[in-house]
């Protein structure tokens, strides 16, 4: 897992209990970073943000009704672009769409679902598979998205109780997304350009 400097020094102060001080200044620095990321989460804009920086990062983008995951567009996810224009079109029409991402062409997703998911992925791991490092992770409102660079393989429902394989004509939706219910898509392990070329 990659650490922010901040939870980077919490982590260290947490060595030294003893320096109370430090730990407490340290919680404190992390729950400013914290704040400030939900600031950014909730701001105007933040979706429309999201999407162009996903797209000059060069991964495809397309739009998804608020709060929903269907998309807003006819096509969908094979209306998925990196034209900068055409998303701040789709976002103008459109401002708290959320962003939707293709998989099968720049990653595939392993998609856990609930307690039942997570349980169904230790067990795979227990027996060896899945050992493959993944590209990038987020935390959904019902779970966690692992992504792996593309198999070339479709999707996949049911793989194991609670875990769906997203490949080729498949979409995810990615953070700053959130549900109708409230529940938000953020990442613990960005993924970047570099990592899924």
């Amino acid at each position: 897992m990659n650490y922010t400097p901040a939870q980077q020094a919490y982590l260290a102060a947490l060595q030294t209990p003893e320096n109370i001080m430090g730990v407490i200044q340290a919680e404190r620095a992390v729950d400013a970073e914290h704040a400030a990321q939900e600031a950014r989460l909730n701001a105007p804009g933040a979706l429309l943000n999201a999407a162009l920086w996903y797209a000059g990062q060069g991964l495809l983008v397309f739009p998804c009704r608020p709060g929903e995951k269907v998309p807003a567009t006819r096509h969908g996810f094979k209306e998925a672009t990196t034209d900068l224009d055409q998303i701040r079109t789709w976002w103008h029409n459109w401002p708290a769409a959320n962003v939707g991402l293709p998989t099968g062409h720049q990653f595939d997703v392993l998609d856990i679902d609930g307690p039942k998911g997570h349980q169904s992925l230790t067990i795979l791991r227990g027996r060896g598979l899945l050992d493959e490092p993944a590209l990038a992770v987020a935390t959904t409102p019902h779970g966690t998205h692992f992504y792996y660079t593309p198999s070339g393989d479709g999707n996949t429902t049911a793989l194991a109780p609670g875990i769906d394989y997203r490949g080729m004509g498949g979409y995810v939706l990615a953070a700053p997304s959130r549900l109708a219910d409230g529940g938000v898509y953020r990442w613990t392990q960005p993924l970047t350009l570099g990592a899924t070329q």
